[in-house]
């Protein structure tokens, strides 16, 4: 597998910034003895610097690595609000501003973070079991904490008097690890105005390697601002990159914060990591229960697929930063998205409006189209592995499940994915299956989105099995538009040569009428203004997340053993043996050299998926064991259960339902 021979064009990615400082003022780096009045008198009086133009890129090698150092100082003729504050992503990771320095305190809200922090409480069926297991929408409503409570939790300076800013101070600073080559950084503002929080406008620019970048940058709004809501004011910006030596990372330079999940080879952390202070989730795997479970190529396979994502840079695929090993265990680092799982939010709401659901699907379709033009099938699609940013975008993550090398008319053969979203081919279609089966969940996907449930579900996986097959999909009434109904079922046509995409992959879908409002380049640029934007405190916030397991502290407050023994940079596992090391050679993932070493080591290309059991050539006994559970093989899908002719017209409609 080449990570830079991609075949396919990518999808459009954000263009280069037109937002330059404003022709008024420019700051040179003070003395710290200087007071802020000083500073002020400073930035009247200089001339801007002017952005420079980035060179447009050819595609090579990634560039050097470094680190970016964002300063976001102060801010004047804002839209009056209360507490402003700012969000600046950087490569997909954030920063996420308190509020003006000069704020009144909240003594109220600095006693309820003391307490305990995490969202609502969520429960999931077989999150251990190997297999994911779905369920529906409304058998997962099991919160223990009060959503009144939550909100409660979540409003900033409930207690305390406001004050409004037009001129706020933040002294913001944080400093990104330079992972890749697009340099863009936006800067978005927010505060709480009449009706809620409000978005106040934003700022992006291409930061440079060779000069720092100072000065006063205006607002800007995004492709939907009504002319009403129009920004206004401007922000002091300063960027500046140092070039860093290349070096090989590893559990001691990261420390670990939270637990944000579990499943059945390892944890996930939030993670801060120690040089630069950036937040990340840090996925750890035990190698011997890898190698127990016959999920070595799995594994491998998906940190390929991040690097491959990686190297390409879709807005909507979560980023591998750095991967690497200790003799018990994998380590993934990727971005940390603060938003929390779809799920989280889908749980919590219920079902979504149609214009909500209508915007993660249509951001779900540019990360789908990624994968695809890359030759890379998804094939887990469902709420759990959406992702949300603190600007309220998406993030497409767990790989897991991916196949690369797989071009458009190409077919295999692996049983796997969530029962409720397997498309119907993958349990009838002896001759195997094509990226199809990532529109046919994608239309799971709407259904849940908009009705609250799955259109599948059954408590008997046989009988749901037999629902993916040959049941019936009914609308609930008032719940999707004509349009929506009908994008629905162009995806869930059983016919994969027939669904919709078969023609023309993503650009088919984008070009339905479902769309017709959508600004598929402002979109692809974050131009676009998220139907909901998560209410986040700090970089380090885990409110969405569940508490089962961001509260999962001894006594003493502690970390549990494990996770303070891989804090430490160990784990208390018995050694594995050299020939059982042999299977993760060429998983570490630190700096350009390293990787195209790894490139061109043979042992790596052992970790070809075709040695996954999805060569439609060779069929093997243990399909579902290399994927998860034994007693599942691919010749017993669906015991019983027999082909039928049943056509798409039978398939939609229902009594007290809509056609």
């Amino acid at each position: 597998m080449s990570y830079f021979n991609q075949s396919g064009a990518s999808t459009p990615t954000r263009a280069l910034s037109t937002a330059q400082p404003s022709q008024s003022e420019e700051k040179q780096p003070e003395e710290t003895s200087r007071t802020n009045s000083d500073e002020s008198t400073e930035r009247e009086s200089r001339t801007a610097s002017q952005t420079p133009t980035p060179s447009t890129s050819s595609g090579g090698a990634p560039a050097s690595r470094g680190k970016l150092t964002i300063k976001v100082g102060e801010a004047r003729g804002l839209r009056r609000c209360r507490d402003p504050y700012v969000v600046v992503v950087f490569q997909r990771s954030e920063l996420i501003s308190p509020g003006p320095r000069r704020a009144v305190e909240d003594d109220d809200d600095a006693a309820i973070s003391a307490v305990q922090t995490g969202g609502i409480p969520i429960q999931r069926q077989g999150s251990d079991s190997g297999r994911p297991m779905a369920i529906p929408m409304r058998s997962r409503q099991s919160s223990n904490t009060s959503l009144t409570d939550f909100n409660t939790f979540r409003r900033r300076n409930s207690s305390q008097p406001r004050r409004s800013f037009t001129n706020p101070t933040w002294d913001a600073e944080a400093v990104f690890d330079v992972v890749d080559s697009d340099m863009l950084v936006d800067i978005s503002v927010y505060g709480q105005g009449p009706s809620g929080e409000e978005f106040l406008g934003h700022v992006d620019f291409q930061a440079n390697k060779n000069e720092p970048i100072r000065g006063w940058f205006p607002l800007q709004g995004h492709a939907d601002t009504m002319a009403e809501n129009a920004p206004s004011g401007e922000v002091y910006v300063e960027a500046f990159y140092q070039r860093a030596e290349q070096k090989h990372f590893g559990p001691e330079d990261f420390q670990i914060l939270r637990l944000i999940g579990k499943g059945t080879f390892g944890q996930v952390y939030q993670v801060r990591k120690k040089d630069t202070g950036r937040i990340y989730a840090m996925k750890v795997l035990s190698k011997k229960v890898i190698v127990q479970k016959k999920e070595v190529a799995h594994t491998v396979g998906e940190r390929n697929i991040l690097v491959r994502t990686a190297m390409s840079d879709s807005p909507f695929i979560v980023g591998l930063k750095f991967s690497f090993q200790t003799p018990s265990d994998l380590y993934l680092v990727t971005d940390y998205m603060s938003g929390g799982e779809l799920f989280w939010h889908l749980q919590k709401d219920g079902k979504f409006e149609e214009k909500r659901a209508k915007f993660y699907i249509a951001e779900l379709i540019l990360a789908i189209q990624h994968l695809h033009e890359n030759d890379i099938v998804y094939r887990d699609l469902k709420p759990e592995n959406i992702l949300l940013d603190a600007n309220g975008h998406i993030a497409l993550c767990d790989f897991g499940l991916s196949k690369a090398n797989l071009t458009k008319n190409d077919t295999t053969n692996t049983f796997c994915g969530t029962t409720e979203y397997l498309a119907p081919e993958v349990l009838l279609d002896e001759a195997g299956y094509t990226k199809m089966v990532d529109f046919w969940s994608l239309g799971v996907l709407v259904f849940e989105m908009c009705c609250g449930w799955s259109p599948f579900y059954a408590e008997d996986t046989q009988q749901m099995y037999k629902n993916i097959a040959f049941g019936k999909v009914r609308f609930p009434r008032d719940t999707l538009s004509l349009e929506g109904r009908n994008f629905v079922k162009g995806l869930l046509n059983r016919n994969p040569k027939h669904r919709l995409g078969a023609t023309d992959d993503a650009e088919e879908l984008k070009r339905h009428a479902f769309f017709a409002d959508i600004d598929w380049v402002a979109l692809s640029k974050k131009l676009i203004t998220p139907p909901f934007k998560p209410q986040l405190k700090s970089d380090t916030d885990v409110s969405y997340f569940d508490p089962e397991f961001t509260n999962a502290l001894n006594a003493n407050g502690s970390l549990n053993e494990r996770a303070a023994a891989l804090a430490r940079g160990y784990a208390t596992s018995t050694p594995l043996s050299p020939s059982v090391q042999a299977n993760f050679q060429g998983f570490t993932f630190v700096d350009e050299s390293a990787l195209e070493e790894n490139m061109h080591d043979r042992s790596y290309h052992r970790y070809e998926d075709d040695e996954m059991a999805d060569v439609p050539e060779r069929r093997r006994t243990d399909d579902w064991d290399d994927v998860h559970e034994a007693d599942q093989r691919a010749e017993n899908r669906m015991s019983g259960v027999v082909k039928s002719n049943t056509t798409e017209d039978q398939m939609f409609g229902g009594t007290n339902f809509d056609p």
